[in-house]
């Protein structure tokens, strides 16, 4: 029996039993697997199998064991649900099945609230007839749910990191998708008393985001993004330069002010327009659960180059001359520790203070390394004034001399 891949109701791409893949939609393939010729091993092992939820994903396998899934076939849990999510349009059925967009797609049907509960709180499930539910196509690995609230769809999640990074993007006009805590009768709607009590010990809290995509619109990630440019043999990272020059800078910016650890291939990329399969821009910035982490040195994820995140973001804001003001005026989120709080706004200081004399080093036609950088800004805060680059050079000659001779290198 043949498999259709479909976009709303347009079949795009046939697999037949012999895994014989016939492309019927050229421009609204998935991007990732948008080239002249589809193999089998690109419709399961690029596209399909990265469409399941992933086991390391707090309460996956209490998901799956209550939907009587497998953890070790991701196939067969895309096959359960149609493949349906919430990131795009696409999803698949066998040519027999009498299955249109209209009846079977998330964005305006009724998803059960049952499982969300299970997948957010790890609840039991208390429904166990055949349910529709974005919850096994659901990326990431926190505790998180989508729930319908009246004709709109949240994605409620444990991660009070989320809020703070939302209020500091909103203080550097960075675009994001915002966050909220959730709390009185609305969190009494999804957790116990228990539930509550314990998140609250977690040093935790429950908020939501609303939902970005649409019928209309859909997400690549920059790992399908990858693929495809890659596949044409094009450098990925000097297309989305191409693409969306600004709000890629503004994410390097905005990386190393949060110290997000997690930027990865999967949460950020782009729009897609779903009428004509068009690219269209970078989508805002989200998955921030994991900023503000105590390490110094971050290496980006996001960059075509191995740089730190304070590379990435001096180099961004040289360019940009982001103004990072509101930084500075905005109160210490209450969600953030001071300690936290007190290593963003040092980050912030770090980039006002780096940002220029980096520009003069680039002036000078000079080589430049983030340790010049460090150097150069604390002999500056030892002399009290501002040195040349000439002078700089100079002073690191007189200091590796020095320590040559005290045999110290």
């Amino acid at each position: 029996m043949k498999t259709l891949l479909m976009h709303k109701d347009v079949p795009v791409l046939e697999v037949a039993e012999d895994g014989t893949c016939r492309i019927l939609e050229p421009k609204l393939l998935p991007v990732g697997i948008r080239k002249p010729d589809v193999t089998l091993a690109d419709y399961y092992g690029v596209w399909l199998s990265n469409r399941a939820i992933q086991l390391g994903r707090t309460n996956a396998k209490l998901i799956l064991n209550s939907l009587r899934l497998p953890q070790t076939n991701s196939i067969a849990v895309c096959e359960a649900c149609h493949a349906l999510n919430l990131t795009d349009c696409y999803w698949i059925r066998n040519e027999e099945e009498a299955l249109n967009w209209h009846d079977i797609n998330l964005y305006c049907n009724t998803i059960s609230k049952s499982l969300a509960v299970t997948a957010l709180l790890g609840e039991s499930l208390t429904e166990h007839e055949k349910i529709r539910t974005p919850e096994l196509t659901t990326q990431g690995i926190s505790a998180k749910a989508w729930i319908r609230k009246e004709n709109d769809l949240y994605l409620y999640k444990i991660g009070r990191r989320e809020v703070p990074a939302s209020q500091i993007l909103d203080a550097l006009g960075i675009e994001h998708v915002n966050y909220y805590v959730v709390e009185g009768e609305e969190l009494k709607e999804v957790a116990s008393d228990d539930k509550q009590e314990q998140i609250e010990l977690w040093n935790e809290k429950v908020v939501k985001s609303g939902l970005i995509t649409s019928e209309e619109r859909s997400l690549v990630t920059f790992e399908d993004y990858k693929y495809y440019c890659e596949s044409q043999g094009r450098d990925p990272f000097d297309e989305i330069l191409k693409l969306d020059r600004t709000h890629y800078l503004q994410m390097q910016v905005a990386d190393y002010i949060l110290n997000n650890m997690d930027r990865h291939t999967g949460n950020w990329g782009l729009f897609m327009d779903n009428r004509t399969g068009a690219l269209m821009r970078l989508h805002p910035l989200m998955d921030h659960d994991h900023a503000f982490a105590k390490m110094n040195k971050i290496y980006s994820q996001t960059t075509g180059r191995h740089m730190t995140l304070q590379e990435a973001a001096v180099i961004a804001q040289s360019e940009l001359h982001l103004d990072v003001s509101g930084l500075f005026d905005m109160e210490k989120p209450e969600l953030l520790t001071q300690e936290e709080w007190d290593q963003v706004q040092a980050r912030g200081a770090a980039l006002q203070r780096l940002v220029p004399i980096y520009e003069e080093f680039l002036r000078e036609g000079s080589d430049v390394n983030i340790e010049m950088l460090e150097k150069m800004d604390r002999w500056t805060k030892l002399l009290h004034r501002k040195i040349k680059v000439s002078e700089f050079q100079e002073l690191s000659a007189a200091e590796t001399a020095e320590s040559i001779g005290t045999g110290l290198c």
